[in-house]
């Protein structure tokens, strides 16, 4: 119990810590636990629980964002940049480990640890930059669940890698097995059971709480790690409304083991050696220099465009919280060292800390200017005194059948190689490429424009399109004030979904006022006149 409440003690004074210096909360948690751990030792089998359990609730938590819905089109991009970059540095992890004086099966260890991103990470960034339903959100999204999908089919086959083919084949089974039972329930019984639930919270929770733990009991009846039953039980919740009702209800819980799994790895690793420092050093340049390209190499050859796809690469340059789970079940079978758990866990933090800093705008625009495969600007004319319409989702496309009627000349700027040729088979003049990019900007002439509409999502992406054509019209979509301050201080015309949300509702409101024969301009007295 005094183990417990110091451990506790550690996570909470961590937490407070970052949140008030505004640091990061992974390292300030590692430091507090280790200094917990120097005041008073704790016991090993405690701590390495409360670690179990700290990533068992966040892989759960993790899960929840990952809704194969979301994909939208984006299935075949992901599946080629899920795989790919699983088996890549699967095969090349090996090979470093091996290089490194390794043996064999902890190589294999420490090669499953490298292949696949951290979901809590790389969505909280997607959401913090409003770029969770953007095609880089989309396609990053699907590569986590497939990697975790991968990774979670992986673990048995590597735990029982000694026990004979038998033994692998019956763990990979069971796996897949549990994997159909959350497609069922994400298909036809969480639909049904947020439903019903809508609006009683405390019962929301205790059936999302029940689930996991019945996704457990299975996983453990299996013989699989516990955190696969967690990670499923999950993603059988992603789906909408499912998720809108758990997530508010999860998100507390996610906090607390948040802290409670760092603050513990700090109790429960030990100061590493030089040779430990230098091989986790070697590991994490391995994932930061080979990701991103490689990343950004197949994402291009599957269709995305330059930026999206560094971006993409960028964001998916750190290992998973199952990174942890791996090296946690080989040190329980004693099938790797101390120090090699410490040498995972070192790449695993290292990483997530610094992914926020490499996946930054800044970091992306460096690597476009060096990029090799940057695709030239078109060789077509460029227009002048034209309607320039960038982005051409499903509201571009409905904007898209208003602007033609004018006859004026409209040229389509849209970064979807497939939605370019729809829109060229139907005789608009429509270009590919990345609607914040300076170069495919001036190629289609954003300068020379009559007046230029953006419908891109994220508000920043605006940016070089705001400075280039200054002194052309551009109305620009924003979701909220905050939104529209920030683009009419650069000098556009802010098209806000907020207004038009109220002005539908206004409308709306009005003619069903005047179908229920009541007296026009109602006021807030039910239509009474005033004398």
């Amino acid at each position: 119990m005094i183990e417990l409440t110091l451990l506790l003690l550690a996570a909470a004074v961590g937490f407070a810590i970052a949140r008030w210096t505004k640091l990061p909360s992974i390292p300030i948690l590692l430091l507090a636990g280790l200094g917990m751990a120097a005041v008073y030792p704790m016991d090993g089998g405690f701590v390495e629980d409360a670690i179990t359990l700290g990533v068992t609730v966040l892989v759960f938590v993790a899960g929840i964002e990952l809704n194969p819905r979301r994909l939208k089109g984006r299935g075949w991009i992901a599946l080629q940049v899920g795989a790919g970059q699983f088996v890549a540095l699967g095969l090349i992890g090996l090979g470093a480990a091996l290089f490194l004086g390794f043996a064999l099966e902890t190589a294999l260890y420490l090669s499953l640890a490298l292949t696949a991103s951290s979901t809590l990470v790389v969505v909280k960034l997607l959401q913090e930059r409003r770029l969770l339903y953007e095609p880089v959100g989309r396609l990053v999204t699907g590569v986590l669940l497939l990697q975790d999908l991968l990774i979670i089919v992986s673990i048995p086959a590597v735990i029982r890698y000694p026990d004979g083919p038998w033994a692998i084949a019956f763990g990979v089974l069971g796996t897949l097995g549990l994997v159909a039972l959350s497609g069922v329930v994400l298909r036809w019984v969480a639909p049904i059971v947020s439903d019903r639930l809508a609006g009683d919270e405390e019962m929301t929770l205790l059936v999302s709480l029940s689930l996991l733990f019945v996704f457990m009991g299975l996983a453990y009846l299996l013989d699989l790690p516990l955190v696969t039953g967690a990670f499923l039980a999950g993603v059988a919740l992603s789906g909408f409304p499912a998720a809108a009702l758990v997530r508010g209800q999860i998100n507390s819980l996610g906090d607390f083991f948040h802290a409670l799994l760092f603050a513990g790895l700090g109790a429960f690793l030990s100061l590493p050696t030089s040779t430990e420092l230098l091989q986790a050093s070697l590991l994490v340049l391995l994932i930061i220099v080979i990701t991103p390209p490689l990343v950004a190499w197949i994402s291009e050859h599957a269709g995305l465009s330059a930026r999206p796809a560094i971006s993409a690469g960028l964001l998916l340059s750190q290992t998973s919280e199952f990174s942890l789970v791996i090296a946690l079940q080989g040190l329980a079978l004693g099938r790797i060292t101390p120090g090699v758990f410490t040498v995972i866990t070192l790449v695993t933090v290292t990483t997530m800390i610094l992914t926020p800093v490499l996946a930054s705008d800044r970091m992306t625009w460096a690597l476009m200017k060096i990029h090799p495969f940057k695709r030239a600007p078109s060789p077509e004319r460029i227009p002048e005194n034209h309607v320039l319409l960038l982005g051409c989702g499903r509201h571009g496309r409905e904007l898209l059948e208003t602007l033609i009627i004018t006859r004026d000349e409209i040229v389509v700027l849209d970064q979807d190689p497939a939605l370019v040729a729809h829109l060229r088979e139907a005789g608009v003049r429509a270009v590919r490429g990345d609607a914040a990019d300076p170069n495919a900007l001036r190629g289609v002439g954003a300068d020379r424009a009559q007046i230029i509409i953006s419908t891109i999502r994220r508000r920043e992406d605006n940016l070089p399109v705001l400075e280039l054509a200054a002194g052309v019209p551009i109305l620009v979509r924003g979701f909220n004030k905050e939104d529209g301050d920030w683009i009419r201080r650069r000098g556009g015309e802010p098209i806000l979904y907020s207004d038009a949300a109220a002005g539908h509702f206004k409308t709306w409101f009005e003619e069903r006022w005047k179908a229920e024969g009541m007296p026009s301009n109602p006021d807030g007295g039910g239509g009474r006149s005033e004398n």
